[in-house]
C-alpha cells in the first residue's frame, strides 16, 4: 500500500512524524514530497500512490496577492485532476478552514469548498468539526470522518519533578505559572491576553510567553507590553525539546487564547504532560472535560479575563490529572486505525484488500 502525505511538514512537527511512523509500523508505504507540487519525482521513481493524503492545503491556495493564489489553484487542480484520472484517491484532513494570516480569506474558501468537493474522504478530528466543516464548506457529512488526534505522552522527553522542572529554569517554587508555550503567532491573540493577565492582583501569579515568534516583528510588540509588569517572562526564540518539557512541567497551567482554530497540538501537549489547560470554545477544545479545562466563549468581551480569575482558585492539580486521563483516550493506534478505515473506504473493492489488516484499538 502506498501513501503520499503531502505537504511535508518538516521534522519539527510532531502531529506529521507520529502519523508516519504509526502508518509504517502497520505495514503502509508512507512518502512525504516537499514544495508546492504533488510527488511527480517520486511517482516517476517509485510508481503512483494509491492515495494522497492531503494536510495543511494552504500551500496550494495562499499568497497575499490574489493574481497568485488564483495560478496556485489552478496549478493545484490540474494536478488533482490528472492524478485522479489515473486512478489516484485523495483524503484530506482539515486542520484549518482558511489559512492563519488570513490572505485572500474569500478566495481560499472558494477554493477549499472545491476541494471538498473533489477529494475522496474528509477527516477531522472530532464532531464539533465535523459540523463546523460541513457548514462552511457546503460538504454532505456523510463526507467527512472522524479519527481523533493522537496524544504526545511517549514523543517528547520523560517529565520532570515540579521542582526540578523550576530548578532548571529558575524559577521560584512558591508562584502559580499560567504559560502559553508554542509558535508566537497573531492568532493566537497573546496581545490580549497580557492586557487581561495585566489586570490581575495576585502577586503570586507569573505568566510565561514562550516560543518563536512568527512574524519576528510580533515578537517586539509582545515584548513592549510585557514589560510594564514584572510578572511577565517572555522567551521568544525556538524552544528546544528538553526546554519545552522543562516549561510543562514547571507550569501549573498552560494558556492558549486562540482567536481563530479548529484544534491546537499544544492543548493536546499539555494534557499529555498532565497539565490543565485554559482555552477557548473552539473546535475540538470545545470538547475537553470541564474537570480538566477553564472553557470561555472568545466572543465575549471579558470571557478570557473571568477565565484567568477563574484560575487563580481552581483545584489546577487535580485538573491535571483528570487532563492526562482523558488525553489517553486517544493513543496513535486508534489514530492509525481510523486513517485506515478512510483509507479502505476510498479505495475501489479490488484494492482495499492491498490494506494491511486493521489492529484492536485496545
Amino acid at each position: 500500500m502506498k501513501i503520499v502525505i503531502a505537504p511535508s511538514a518538516g521534522k519539527r512537527n510532531p502531529y506529521q512524524s507520529l502519523l508516519v511512523s504509526s502508518l509504517e509500523r502497520s505495514g503502509v508505504e508512507v512518502r512525504l514530497p516537499r514544495g508546492f507540487f504533488l510527488p511527480w519525482p517520486q511517482m516517476f521513481k517509485h510508481g503512483l500512490p494509491h492515495v494522497i493524503h492531503l494536510q495543511w492545503h494552504h500551500i496550494y491556495f495562499r499568497s497575499k496577492w490574489l493574481p497568485e493564489a488564483i495560478l496556485r489553484t489552478g496549478l493545484f487542480l490540474g494536478q488533482w485532476l490528472i492524478l485522479r484520472l489515473l486512478g489516484v484517491r485523495f483524503v484530506w484532513t482539515i486542520h484549518n478552514l482558511v489559512n492563519h494570516e488570513r490572505y485572500q480569506v474569500g478566495w481560499e474558501l472558494f477554493a477549499c469548498r472545491l476541494l471538498a468537493r473533489a477529494v475522496d474522504s474528509i477527516i477531522v478530528h472530532c464532531q464539533t468539526v465535523s459540523s463546523i466543516v460541513t457548514t462552511t464548506y457546503r460538504v454532505s457529512p456523510e463526507k467527512i470522518r472522524v479519527v481523533p488526534h493522537g496524544h504526545y505522552v511517549d514523543w517528547y522527553p520523560p517529565p520532570l519533578s515540579r521542582n526540578e522542572a523550576r530548578s532548571k529554569l529558575g524559577l521560584a517554587n512558591d508562584h502559580r505559572i499560567f504559560l502559553f508555550i508554542g509558535q508566537v503567532r497573531h492568532y493566537k491573540g497573546l496581545d490580549r491576553l497580557l492586557i487581561d493577565f495585566a489586570a490581575l492582583s495576585a502577586g503570586d501569579v507569573r505568566l510565561i510567553l514562550a516560543g518563536e515568534p512568527r512574524p519576528a516583528s510580533l515578537a517586539h510588540q509582545l515584548a513592549a507590553q510585557a514589560a510594564a509588569d514584572p510578572r511577565i517572562i517572555t522567551e521568544f526564540e525556538f524552544i528546544d525539546d528538553d526546554r519545552l518539557v522543562a516549561y510543562l512541567c514547571a507550569c501549573d497551567l498552560v494558556v492558549l487564547p486562540y482567536r481563530d482554530s479548529l484544534t491546537s497540538g499544544a492543548a493536546v501537549l499539555a494534557a499529555s504532560y498532565g497539565r490543565p489547560v485554559l482555552i477557548p470554545c473552539l473546535g475540538c477544545m470545545e470538547e475537553f472535560p470541564a474537570e480538566a479545562a477553564i472553557l470561555y466563549k472568545p466572543d465575549q468581551a471579558d470571557g478570557l479575563r473571568q477565565a484567568l480569575e477563574q484560575a487563580l482558585s481552581a483545584p489546577l492539580a487535580e485538573m491535571g490529572r483528570a487532563a492526562k486521563t482523558y488525553i489517553e483516550q486517544f493513543p496513535w493506534s486508534l489514530t492509525v486505525a481510523g486513517t485506515l478505515e478512510v483509507y479502505r473506504s476510498v479505495l475501489p473493492k479490488q484494492g482495499a484488500s492491498i490494506l494491511p489488516p486493521i489492529k484492536s484499538r485496545n
